[in-house]
């Protein structure tokens, strides 16, 4: 068995909130758990006691805000 094999890879890793509020723009973990009430972010796994993010959820978000600026620009006269 390789280590390929054994470790996840970038995208498919789990991340804490923590890393995902610095991957956001280094906003408060508290807007995270925001995030994820509204619905924008999906449900975290849960790992023993701590709750984790998929690195892929998050950077599909981060498209869709990337998708929504640029098509509303376009909308703009």
């Amino acid at each position: 068995m390789n280590i390929a094999t054994v470790l996840p890879s970038q995208e498919d890793r789990l991340i804490d909130f923590k890393e995902v509020a610095h991957l956001l723009g280094d906003v408060s973990e508290r807007s995270v758990r925001r995030l994820i009430a509204r619905g924008d972010l999906p449900q975290p796994v849960k790992v023993l006691s701590s709750r984790r993010l998929y690195h892929s959820d998050v950077r599909a978000y981060l498209e869709r805000l990337k998708n929504k600026r640029t098509s509303n620009h376009r909308s703009i006269p």
